[in-house]
């Protein structure tokens, strides 16, 4: 109907991920969604906290009304499920259970593709890095072995983009995509240039669950600049002439002292859209409220800069240049709610700090 709204985003995509994990390891076309909201959350590995719980609260009030359904070219519709004729009782405020069509549950059977549960974690609620994850486990999944598959852009586009979307501007924010998949999977090789994606491997599934490094290799075209992972030691930064001003504030407590980050949380770029990682903890009453920021995925307190955020936000540890200062003064803008959570303890694991993170725009980045 005109007034009703299509399920979109994140929460959309994460949803249909776990309902075809079910389908698969349980072989039944019949999912079991729980007894409420926050028992499907918690199944799906997500925080159960009011934002993550609203957003899937919506999408699933809109699953219950849509009919679901894909095709590939001229092929016949194969219909996921169609939830439209499914007229809940007067006063029922939660549905239990779900049943996906026969057919689509037998090509999901004998298609499937096994994403990756940390991954899809780290992408978190990055709606396009979700359907750039699922993209290149489907064509890894397909890929002979020592071999990389190029898909050029127009069919990048008709894929994930939409018809009023300029070029540009889906390649902008489909790179941006790449670079957090990148970011989160070590086994990967990704090149960007202007005929389309590559996409290979550098190590297999086998090396990967033994632990193995990324090693560095020659990737066709130009590649896509992605933040190093934990593995991967930090590439130097290409930085203006002269750092951002520091400020006073000397007898604030700096992030590496043994009284500061014992238990630190941190956002990594892909996560905050900031070059670096973002180190957040627990303050103490009499404390200054301070960030750190590392160039790397490692908690480094030697290449820290710490930044005291009252009554300005000023630097006094380490040493950002100004550019870098600039963005990360606008995530702590953005993100101040965030940062006075987990500095008042009220915030202590990773998964809930991702999941109200702000990502402020990467302006630039090509």
């Amino acid at each position: 109907m005109p007034d009703q709204t299509l399920p979109s985003g994140w929460g959309f995509r994460r949803l249909l991920m776990h309902f075809c994990d079910q389908a698969v390891r349980g072989g039944t076309p019949v999912l079991e969604l729980g007894p409420d909201l926050a028992a499907l959350a918690s199944d799906m590995g997500l925080p159960t906290t009011e934002p993550v719980l609203q957003e899937l609260g919506m999408q699933v009030e809109r699953l219950g009304a849509a009919k679901l359904s894909v095709s590939w070219h001229k092929e016949q519709d194969l219909a996921l499920f169609d939830a439209r004729g499914q007229r809940r009782r007067p006063g029922a405020e939660w549905r239990p259970r779900i049943r996906l069509s026969g057919r689509f549950h037998a090509s999901l059977m004998e298609h499937a593709v096994p994403l990756d549960r940390q991954i899809i974690t780290a992408l978190a609620a990055e709606a396009l890095a979700l359907d750039a994850h699922g993209w290149v486990r489907h064509v890894r999944h397909h890929q002979p072995a020592g071999q990389t598959t190029t898909v050029p852009w127009p069919e990048l586009h008709r894929r994930f983009g939409s018809p009023e979307q300029e070029h540009q501007h889906f390649r902008a924010a489909f790179e941006d995509a790449l670079r957090m998949v990148f970011a989160a999977d070590d086994t990967i090789s990704l090149a960007s240039d202007d005929d389309g994606v590559t996409v290979g491997a550098l190590m297999s599934e086998a090396e990967a669950d033994r632990g193995g490094e990324r090693q560095p290799q020659q990737e066709p075209a130009a590649p896509v600049q992605a933040p190093p992972p934990a593995a991967r030691p930090p590439a130097p930064r290409n930085t203006p002439d002269s750092p951002a001003p520091r400020g006073g504030g000397g007898n604030a407590a700096p992030v590496s002292s043994p009284h500061g980050l014992s238990q630190p949380i941190g956002l990594r770029s892909h996560v905050t859209g900031l070059s670096g990682v973002v180190w957040l903890r627990r303050g103490g009453s009499d404390e200054p409220v301070v960030i750190g920021v590392t160039p790397g995925a490692r908690f480094e307190p030697d290449r820290m800069t710490v930044l005291m955020l009252e009554p300005l936000v000023m630097q006094i540890n380490g040493g950002l240049y100004e550019a870098e200062f600039n963005k990360v003064s606008a995530w702590i803008m953005v993100n101040r709610d965030l940062i006075d959570l987990v500095w008042n303890g009220e915030i202590t694991s990773l998964e809930e700090a991702t999941s109200r993170v702000r990502k402020t725009p990467a302006s630039g980045w090509r």
